[in-house]
Parts: structure tokens; C-alpha cells; sequence
């Protein structure tokens, strides 16, 4: 059977293309995703393992994924969605219908791996909950994400990333004179789409141990509080009567210079000591041994530090904090982050095409074997592959 575009392995270790070259032999080549989320979770996951081998249908109503004109645009197309979508395939199923729901059926059949971030109720409604698509396929791996839980009080809410930011306490950590406040990026989304993967790729390892697919819920809350605890829940990690502290959280190791900012985070006696010996007053470490609270002690060599640091530029206190060992790095801007030579070494951005027009992309982090995975196909248009793949006039591989 011929594959949905995915590369057949060769023999050298690569895998031949459409186009009769070569690519990199990808970890998870073979494996069949469906893929029926929105916004951002579900989506994320299936980018994820699209990058590294699946082949991920991505199943939108109608008028497509609704986080197709979201935010910021460019000829109607949402670049977050854009950022979100490439590597798959679009395939429009109304799941209202009775020739929609037989698709679907139909997809789960031949599918190892179901993603879905519908609110609680709606699988139910569409009569595709999971013990359905269970009996149609048993072994499909199921993800199903949520953002309360599937059960509960707050169950049905709808929730986004900065309601999840807001209940888990991190927008309270956060706070900034008192006043909480998010983090810019998605950082809900994007770490319930990175334990997503890891869920099912456990699953996958599962299956072939036992030949049974299963069931992985993932509470978005439920990732937040396993994301957050580690680090900003040290001063409630120790329990008992006797434990009285709180962690208190100083400024940050942000520093100005005369002609832009630089991050420094010396976090041994050493590193301090060579710290205030690079900005010229190694004399500082008997004071700073006085000071006993460490968020005292850090907010006092920050405080010092940064009156130096603001008389010379950056590329100057740079080169002296490596010269004594201190761990410093330019605060750059995203274009300057584009130009820097460590980040084009490493190749983790290239152009590609979309549907409208140019885009650059970045590449999934790991390499396998040395080899970049390097991007294979652009963000679809809404609906380009339902023909080829309802139609049947593309078949779809096993999986593994």
C-alpha cells in the first residue's frame, strides 16, 4: 500500500520522497494520526508528531479550524495557526452528518492515533466517544484533552491558556508589584501538547508489549500543576509544624548596560566571586558573605553588579564575564536571536511556502543520528486533501 506522502524507508538509512530524493528516516515513520483539535493543544501535539514521522490527517468542519484567522494575520491566514499546522494534511469531515460520522469511523478504523481536544460532552454528542471508536479499533491510542478534567465542577467550563495560567497559581508567582500577571507565550498549551506527546508515545511502546490500544486523558490543570510544582512550589514541599519559611522571590538577574540588557545567573560562592571580580571589585565578597538569606544575597550582587554593567556596553561585560567564567548572555530581541551565530549554526529556521504566501519555520529540536528534521510539507489549505484521502485515491499505510 502506498503511504499519505510519508517517506519509505531505504536501505542507506534515509527514505525516498515523492519527488524520487532523499530525506532523513524519521522515528515515527508509518504511524497513522487523526487529528481533531483546534486551537492550540491538540494541534500542537499532532505538529509535534507529524515533525517526527507520523502522518497526522487533520479532520476540520466545514468552515475549518476556527484558529485559522485568529490573531495575527496575513492574507486571511492566522500565523500562530500557520506555526501550529505544517506537516499535516486537511481533510474536512461534517461530523453533524450521517456520511460525516461514517468517515470518521471509517478513518479510526486504519488510524493508530487519535488526538482530540473537544470540551467534555461534545464526543458524546457526535456519538464518537472513545468506547465507540474503542470497538472500531482496538487498538487505537485515544488522547483526549481537556482543561479541568473530564469530570468535576469546573468540567465544562471553557478554559484557555490564561484561565489555566490564572488557576494554577502561575500568574500569582508572576506578579510584579503585587499585581499578577501571564506569561506571554502559551505556556498552558504548549506544555499539555508536550506531555500529550509523551503520553501516547508511551502508549505506542505499550502496545506493541500487550497489542492493546488505550485511553490517555490529559487534563490541562492537571499539566499545569505537574509544570509549576518542581520549582515555584518549593516553600510548600516540606510539611509539618516545624517548617515556618517562605520563599521569597528577588529581582530579577536582569542587568541594564550603556547600550542594551544582559542575563547573568551565577549561582555558586564561586561564580558570585568571579562576578564581582569581572566588574572590578573582588573587595565586594566580604560584604556579600554577611548576608545570609539568599534572596538578599542575590538581590545585593544584582543591585551592585548592574551599577557597573550600566557605565560600558554589552559586548564589553560579555567578553569579561567569560573571561572569569560567569554564566551571561545578551538579552536579544527576536531578530537579533534570528542573526545570532549560535542559532544559525544549529539551523532552526528556514523558509517554506503556505497558503498565504512565504513563511519561515522552525525546526523540531531534536536530531536523530546528527540528521535535522527538516520540514516536509507546508500548512494545508482548508480541505486540499479530502479527495485524496475519502476518496481513495490515496492509500493509507499500516501502522506499526
Amino acid at each position: 500500500m502506498a503511504s499519505l506522502g510519508v517517506p519509505s524507508p531505504t536501505p542507506n538509512g534515509h527514505s525516498s520522497t515523492a519527488d524520487g530524493g532523499l530525506a532523513v528516516a524519521r522515528p515515527l515513520d508509518g504511524v497513522r494520526v487523526v487529528e481533531v483539535g483546534s486551537y492550540v493543544s491538540g494541534p500542537w501535539v499532532g505538529l509535534m508528531l507529524a515533525e517526527l514521522g507520523a502522518d497526522v490527517i487533520k479532520v476540520e468542519p466545514p468552515r475549518g479550524d476556527p484558529m485559522r484567522t485568529f490573531g495575527l494575520r496575513h492574507n486571511g491566514l492566522s500565523a500562530l495557526w500557520v506555526n501550529c499546522n505544517h506537516d499535516k494534511q486537511s481533510v474536512v469531515i461534517d461530523l453533524k452528518s450521517a456520511e460525516g460520522h461514517t468517515q470518521m469511523l471509517d478513518l479510526v478504523a486504519s488510524t493508530d492515533i487519535l488526538i482530540q481536544n473537544w470540551r467534555p460532552g461534545v464526543a458524546e454528542s457526535l456519538n464518537l466517544h472513545s468506547e465507540r471508536l474503542q470497538e472500531r479499533n482496538p487498538r487505537l491510542i485515544q488522547l483526549i484533552i481537556t482543561g479541568f478534567g473530564g469530570t468535576g465542577p469546573r468540567s465544562r467550563t471553557p478554559v484557555f491558556d490564561l484561565l489555566l495560567q490564572a488557576t494554577s497559581g502561575l500568574a500569582a508567582m508572576e506578579a510584579t508589584d503585587a499585581h499578577p500577571t501571564a506569561v506571554r507565550s502559551l505556556v498552558a498549551d504548549k506544555a499539555t501538547a508536550t506531555f500529550g506527546v509523551q503520553a501516547v508515545l508511551a502508549a505506542l511502546i505499550s502496545r506493541e508489549r500487550t497489542g492493546n490500544g488505550a485511553r490517555a486523558e490529559l487534563a490541562m490543570l492537571d499539566v499545569m500543576a505537574y509544570f509549576d510544582f518542581p520549582d515555584l512550589g518549593q516553600d510548600r514541599t516540606f510539611l509539618g509544624p516545624e517548617v515556618q519559611y517562605e520563599l521569597r522571590r528577588g529581582r530579577p538577574a536582569i542587568l541594564r548596560t550603556s547600550d542594551g540588557y544582559l542575563a547573568i545567573s551565577p549561582v555558586s560562592g564561586r561564580q558570585i566571586g568571579n562576578t564581582v571580580a569581572a566588574v572590578g571589585h573582588p573587595e565586594w565578597k566580604d560584604d556579600l558573605k554577611q548576608l545570609l538569606d539568599p534572596t538578599d544575597l542575590m538581590d545585593e550582587v544584582y543591585n551592585r553588579v548592574e551599577e557597573v554593567t550600566r557605565t560600558g556596553p554589552t559586548a564589553h561585560w560579555l567578553r569579561l564575564f567569560e573571561e572569569f567564567d560567569v554564566p551571561a548572555a545578551a538579552v536579544l530581541t527576536p531578530d537579533e536571536h534570528f542573526a545570532d551565530p549560535q542559532v544559525q549554526h544549529n539551523q532552526l529556521y528556514t523558509t517554506t511556502d503556505s497558503p498565504a504566501g512565504p513563511v519561515r519555520r522552525v525546526r523540531y529540536p531534536a536530531l536523530f543520528d546528527g540528521q535535522v528534521l527538516e520540514p516536509r510539507r507546508p500548512a494545508p489549505a482548508l480541505g486540499q486533501d479530502t479527495e485524496a484521502v475519502l476518496g481513495g485515491t490515496l492509500e493509507i499505510a499500516p501502522g506499526i
